[in-house]
């Protein structure tokens, strides 16, 4: 199975073909992880190392659970739906920053600010703030991830080049048409860029937000793997959230590649 067309992982793609090779590499590093796992579970009790078959039992028995798909299905949801919140909120104050100015200077120091703030620091706010779980979690992720959305699509209204724009402002564009047929197309490479940032940043904030505050998700599942000592099921569910940081990437890794083949091989 590809998970993304870096070499640094198992799978990589050979230059100047359209075939995915083995990263022999990555591969032995991982058995290697694996089997001193093994070793040291012959040796510790379970709930410091369990063994591999048992965390491989535990995973099938999460991914044949509907309840645990479920669970599962609720934090991608999370992640996914508050991140396009903070997306578009992000790419309309880049563009309007664009025709006014003054809002770019003023939202700059907000933006420096939320950035400065940890992410555990958001979780006890909203914890305090909201008794609804969902407004929670979805207030730790947008409030994390729109100062690195909002940077990048800033940095990138801020790159649109003078002479296109001179150009396109030949012909008498409306502000409309200027968005769209100018700074929307300039910005495919920020928001890619920025897109694949805060996956697996928002990831982390969201099951810490569960783990703290929540009482569903995958970071619930693993605050009861702690309580209960059972390690295999905190590597299980460690294991499918890893599993969708790869997936995801690997679909953005796929836009990257069919909307800028234009640049050729980087």
């Amino acid at each position: 199975m590809s998970l993304t067309s870096s070499p640094d992982i198992a799978l990589a793609k050979s230059p100047g073909r359209s075939r995915w090779r083995v990263n022999y590499e990555a591969c032995a590093v991982f058995a290697v992880l694996a089997a001193l796992w093994q070793v040291a579970s012959y040796f510790y009790p379970p709930y410091l190392f369990p063994s591999l078959a048992r965390i491989g039992r535990t995973i099938a028995g999460i991914l044949a659970d509907p309840a645990a798909l479920l669970t599962v299905a609720l934090t991608y949801a999370r992640i996914l739906a508050a991140l396009t919140v903070s997306f578009v909120l992000a790419l309309v104050l880049a563009i309007c920053g664009r025709f006014q100015p003054r809002l770019t200077r003023g939202l700059m120091p907000l933006t420096q600010f939320l950035q400065g703030v940890p992410a555990l620091c958001w979780v006890i706010f909203a914890v305090l703030w909201f008794q609804n779980i969902e407004a929670r979690i979805a207030f730790v992720i947008c409030v994390s991830a729109f100062p690195s959305f909002y940077y990048q699509l800033r940095e990138g209204v801020r790159a649109v080049s003078q002479y296109l724009d001179h150009m396109v402002r030949a012909l008498r564009p409306t502000r409309l048409q200027l968005v769209l047929k100018l700074i929307m197309p300039s910005l495919v490479p920020q928001i890619l860029t920025a897109w694949q940032l805060n996956l697996g940043a928002s990831t982390k904030v969201t099951i810490m937000a569960e783990l703290l505050g929540g009482i569903s998700g995958i970071g619930y599942q693993l605050r009861l793997a702690q309580e209960l000592f059972r390690m295999d099921e905190a590597i299980a569910w460690t294991t499918v959230l890893v599993a969708f940081v790869f997936v995801t990437n690997m679909v953005v890794a796929h836009f990257d590649k069919r909307l800028l083949r234009w640049r050729g091989r980087q």
